[in-house]
């Protein structure tokens, strides 16, 4: 990568990193290539240095351009250090230590001060090497931080938004107590393990009952693998008996379960995943999952990808009726994937 002033900008040059106005609106994406009319547009706003791609960096992955990315190298030590002192929070629930809940928010909000803004934070966030030391502890600060997000995405006020990453942080706790031969066994676990795997709502219970927290949390811990449908457990409970902060949090839990590896299973795409909430049914989780994974899927239009059948391509289209199946162009042809029903998007470019 280089730089040049706006001044000395041409066009077919191609940008190397996102550019952002003052007022952290996107204005052009990575590998954007550079036109009369853009040109006009940076120089308008000031900026002192452009960073453009050299020849040989203009193929690069998304995940590979990341990696020499100092803004998400960064943001990437930011999270690895919130994550040890939330890791040492947590371990010291057990030992009858007070909550600290507001170095709780000032951890969240060290990591959310790192982005140009939430969509940033999904897509880094999926770009992110999971800490294998610390893999439930990580799901459990993930979980508390796309909570936040979501909650920011559905309007929630200051004092909800903390509530509700209170509840992300803490719905899994109990997964601390779970064997480690169950909790990251890479075969499906029997039906007897499953129920063992099951009681880590119990067991979380039984670590938040006595302590002072604010409405919400301990039910959401409770309710987040309820389903509107009576499908889920517990209690079987349909939806106009399940917090609502609980379907937001079972959003968060699944998408980022998905979304990184596992014992059993390679992380999947954002859209593989939000093909197995459709698969699901999206009534299983209430009002709000269309909206939210909406906005997670239309983070990627524009972004190089692999399909199932070998095809690559940018995403060129998300559509509302099939957010797992966006229409994909290679360079000479638009496939929308609705209409090739076997082809997924299997891996970002």
């Amino acid at each position: 990568m280089y730089k040049l002033s706006p001044q000395s900008l041409k066009p077919g040059m191609i940008i190397y990193d996102d550019i952002y106005a003052p007022s952290k609106q996107l204005l052009y994406k990575a590998n954007t290539i550079l036109t009369p009319e853009s040109i006009h547009s940076l120089q308008e706003y000031n900026f002192s240095d452009i960073v453009l791609c050299e020849p040989g960096e203009v193929n690069m992955t998304h995940y590979e351009y990341l990696q020499r990315n100092p803004h998400f190298q960064h943001f990437s030590e930011v999270h690895a250090k919130s994550l040890t002192a939330f890791s040492k929070i947590m371990r010291n629930l057990d030992t009858g230590l007070d909550l600290n809940q507001l170095r709780l928010m000032s951890l969240r909000d060290s990591v959310m001060a790192e982005v140009m803004n939430t969509e940033q934070f999904i897509d880094y966030l999926y770009n992110l090497m999971s800490n294998e030391n610390e893999i439930t502890y990580n799901h459990c600060f993930n979980c508390g931080l796309l909570c936040y997000v979501f909650g920011q995405w559905l309007e929630l006020s200051a004092e909800d938004l903390d509530t509700i990453t209170l509840c992300g942080y803490l719905f899994d706790i109990g997964k601390a107590k779970i064997p480690d031969d169950i909790l990251w066994k890479p075969e499906k676990l029997t039906p007897e393990e499953y129920q063992k795997m099951q009681r880590h709502i119990h067991l979380g219970y039984e670590i938040l009952k006595n302590r002072k927290l604010p409405p919400h949390i301990v039910t959401v811990l409770i309710m987040h693998h309820e389903r509107c449908d009576g499908s889920g457990y517990p209690a079987g409970l349909k939806e106009d008996k399940i917090d609502p902060y609980a379907l937001v949090a079972a959003i968060a839990d699944t998408y980022d379960a998905m979304t990184h590896p596992r014992a059993q299973r390679m992380a999947l795409t954002p859209f593989q995943a939000i093909r197995v909430f459709e698969k699901q049914g999206f009534a299983k989780y209430g009002k709000h999952i269309q909206p939210l994974l909406t906005r997670i899927a239309k983070i990627y239009i524009d972004r190089r990808v692999c399909l199932s059948n070998d095809t690559q391509g940018r995403i060129t289209e998300i559509h509302d009726d099939a957010l797992s199946s966006p229409t994909i162009f290679d360079g000479t042809a638009y496939y929308d994937l609705r209409k090739i029903p076997d082809a997924e998007v299997i891996r970002m470019l």
